[in-house]
This record gives C-alpha cells, structure tokens and sequence, in this order.
C-alpha cells in the first residue's frame, strides 16, 4: 500500500497541506499588517478592481487546467491548444477590462476605481503565459515544487505591497498581485518545462472545452453572486463599508480556503483515479470529510473568538465594526464543509451538471437574502445571508451525496459536533490568554495554545468518542494503520 494512490495522495497532501500553511498564514499576517496601514477606502477600492478582474475572468474561464487533470490524453499537441486558449483568453480579458474600467466604477459608484481595475487588468495576461505542464504535476500527484513557487509568488507580493503600502496606498496591494504573478509563471517553466508554441486544433480543443462548459458555468454562477453581494454593499452602504466587508470576508474564509484548496487540490486527481474503484472511492471520501471537520471546524470557532482581540490590538479603530461580520462569515464557510469535500468528487466523475445545479441553488439563496437583508440589517445582513445560504447548501450536496452515491452526509453530523466542542474548550483558553497578555503577543499565544490544546484533545479524545480523525489518517497514511494495529 506504500505506493497506492491513496498513500501517494497523503503525500501530496503534506506537501499542499505546508504550501497552503504557509500562504495563508502569509495572508492572513499580510492582511492584518495592510489593515493596519491602510484606511476601508483602500480596502472597498481594491476589492472593487478585484472583483471586476474575477468577474471577467470567470466569464471567460474554458477551464483548460481542469481539463487537462481529468483527462486521459498526453498528445503534447493538447497543451499546445491548451496554452493558445489560455493566451487568447488572458489578451480578450485585459482588453476588455481597459475598455471597460469607466463602466465598473460607475457600477459600483466610485469612480476613484477606474485606475486600480485598469492596473490590475494585466494580471490575468500574465497569469496566461504559465506552462501548461503544471497540470501533470497535478495529475500525478507531485506537489511538491508546486508548494514552492506558490509560497515564494506570495512572499513576494506581500513584500512588496507592504513595502508600498505608505506610499501608495491601494494601488500597493495591486502591484504586489502583478508582481506574484509574475513570479508563478516565470517560476512555472523551471518546474514544468514547456516550449511554448501557438497552435489551434478544434478537434484537439472540443474534448477539453467540451468537460469545461460545467466548471465555467459553475464559476460564472458563483462569480455573479459575488459581483451582486458587493455592488449592493457599495451602493447602499458605500465604498468604506465595503472594504470593512472584505478585509473582515478575507479574515473570515481563511480556515474554508486554506482547508478546501489545500485538501481539493489533492482530492481531485485521487477521485479521478479512483473513480471506477467504488469502496475506496468511497472510503477516500469518508476519510476527506472528517479531515476537513477536524481542521475547519475548531478553527472556526478560534477566528470567531480572536475576531474582537485582531480588531482592538492590531487592526485599529476604523475596523470597530469588522469582529461581528467575521463571526456571521465563519459560521457561514464552515458550514459549506460538506460542499468541499463532495465537489471535487462530482468534478473528478464528470458530473458537472449537478455540481453547477449545487452551486446555482446556493448563489440564488445568497442574492435573494442579500437583497432582502443588507439595507435593513447593513454587513449584519449580508453575514446572515452567507449562513442562510451556506445552510441551502449543505441540504443540497446531502441530497446529491445519497442520491448519486449512496453516501450519508448527515451521518458525520456527531463527529462534526463533537470537534466543535473541543474547538469551544480550546477556545476558551485562547480567549483567556488574549485577557490575560496585553498586545499582538496575547494574540499570537493565545492561537498557539488554543491550537495546541484541541489537538491534544482530539487525540486523546478520538478513540473514546469514535470521533474518526485517527481512522480519516489510516487512509492516507498507512503507517499509521500499522501503529495503532500493533498497540
């Protein structure tokens, strides 16, 4: 079993598991630090510029790399159109978004955008001149120097929009984007080298877009509903409401984000190998589940406790507002935990037609809450809509999870509860040292021992409970099988 595609997978999934660590922990230190510079003016204006760009982007995704994975073909030709689309598709993007700048300002009222969506324009250009190749990395599983470049790509966009932050305020963080753009594509061709070559085949393209229509329609969805959250929160409650919404949105999805794509990246290729294989495909999904309870959920309960000490000893007083939405954004990603163990098994099998009719249900419960919530309630109400569709969510993926494949999704609800639980207990001693240690010292001591303390709980508490942590590690790390038979 040392070589299985499960063992693989767990090796992989340290190494994806450090790249995703490390970045967000990145993030998540860069983002304080930014806050602390930078005023929710800055905040609303790059996430105005930023939504454009994804907007745009998913418009035109054909979702290549996606295809590449899942596909069976190696015919060097297929990157060769795979990287033309890619090209073609970054050149449309940037165009379209310097024509159009004026447009998304006045969209979102503020007409102080237009510069920073016209900067941040040339990202997806060089985005698109990437290797090709970086999909059979992928696709075998090698992730290693993969978690290399996306570390060094990070450390050099933070550096440097932190280094700018005091002079350029907002356009800082964009130029940081650019520039750790820059450095994955060129960082791309060390590790997956490729010569480049322009070359167009509809035969060799069909197959690929034909598999990528779903992911573009399941990206164009979630990205309409995002583009609606924010123009509503710019144009009722104005620009600065909507940088507090987004830094606190940033906060707040860290633990999903860094759980979802440091798992998914992993979990999909090994579905899609496992996917005629149904007792292991299912037992990889079980093992799946119950890992990403023991990582989201506690964590979960962590930032929501923390929110108020980040707020008052590192953020500042223009961000009184931000610990409340953090708590409502939490809760509402950590109950998507479902989604984002069952979504990269619907990708893996081709069933793009019930991940798209998922992710539309959820997005449609977003835009109705939105709209009848945030002029009443403010960012509360936007918060509340991100549960209330989160909730819609988790119904829906149990539906697909029993129908398609005969697996209960409501049955890990103990486990999943019980985890809360000891987050809750560990929590508590992260509250109690933010009380008792004065400054950013109190926080970062206060997530190191809250951290430390659920850990030892979980361990010491999961053969007792039948929590399941130690039985999701025998899946993908038989050596661990091997040690708790012998004792």
């Amino acid at each position: 079993m040392g070589n299985s595609d499960e063992s693989r997978a767990g090796r992989a999934l340290i190494f994806k598991g450090a790249q995703m660590g490390v970045t967000k922990l990145l993030y998540l230190g860069g983002t304080l630090i930014l806050g602390h510079l930078l005023t929710p003016n800055d905040f609303g204006l790059v996430a105005i510029a930023t939504v454009a760009i994804v907007t745009v982007m998913t418009a035109t995704d054909t979702g290549m790399t996606t295809a590449l994975v899942q596909s069976t073909e190696r015919d060097p030709a297929i990157y060769d159109v795979a990287w033309t689309i890619g090209l073609l598709r970054g050149v449309l993007v940037t165009a379209v978004l310097l024509v159009t700048a004026p447009i998304v300002g006045a969209l979102f009222g503020d007409e102080r955008a237009v510069y920073l969506v016209r900067l941040m324009a040339f990202m997806p250009l060089i985005a698109s001149l990437a290797s090709p190749r970086l999909a059979d990395m992928m696709r075998e599983l090698k992730f290693a120097s993969l978690a290399v470049v996306a570390i060094i790509a990070v450390a050099i966009e933070l550096g440097l929009s932190i280094a700018l932050a005091h002079w350029l305020g907002g356009e800082a963080i964009i130029l940081g984007k650019l520039a750790g753009a820059a450095s994955s594509t060129v960082t791309s061709y060390l590790i997956a080298p490729y010569r480049p070559r322009f070359r167009f085949s509809y035969s060799l393209a069909r197959p690929l877009v034909t598999f990528g229509r779903w992911m573009f329609a399941i990206g164009l969805t979630a990205v309409a509903g995002d583009l609606f959250l924010k123009v509503v929160i710019s144009r009722q409650l104005g620009v600065a409401a909507l940088g507090l919404f987004s830094l606190a949105d940033r906060l707040a999805e860290t633990p999903s984000q860094l759980a979802g794509e440091a798992t998914g990246a992993v979990a999909f290729p090994l579905y899609a190998r496992l996917r005629h294989d149904v007792p292991r495909l299912t037992a990889a999904l079980k093992a799946h589940l119950i890992g990403l309870c023991f990582f989201l959920l506690p964590a979960t309960v962590l930032i929501a406790v923390l929110a108020q000490p980040l707020q008052q000893r590192i953020l500042g007083e223009a961000w009184a507002g931000a610990p409340s939405i953090i708590v409502l954004l939490a809760i509402g990603y950590a109950a998507e935990v479902s989604f984002i163990a069952v979504g990269p098994l619907l990708k893996a099998v081709g069933a793009g037609r019930q991940l798209f009719g998922i992710e539309l249900l959820q997005y449609v419960a977003l835009i109705a809450s939105v709209y009848l919530l945030a002029l009443p309630l403010g960012l509360e109400g936007a918060g509340i809509a991100r549960i209330i569709a989160s909730v819609v969510l988790f119904v829906a993926v149990a539906h697909v999870a029993r129908t398609a494949f005969g697996f209960k999704v409501p049955a890990f609800m103990r486990s999943a509860l019980t985890l809360i639980l000891l987050g809750a207990i560990a929590s508590g001693l992260a509250w109690l040292c933010t009380w008792l240690i004065a400054g950013v010292v109190g926080v970062v001591i206060a997530v190191l021992a809250g951290g430390g303390l659920f850990l030892l709980l979980a361990w010491v508490t999961d053969r007792p409970l039948n929590i399941g942590v130690q039985d999701c590690l025998a899946v993908f790390f038989p050596v661990i099988a091997r040690k708790r038979d012998l004792s």
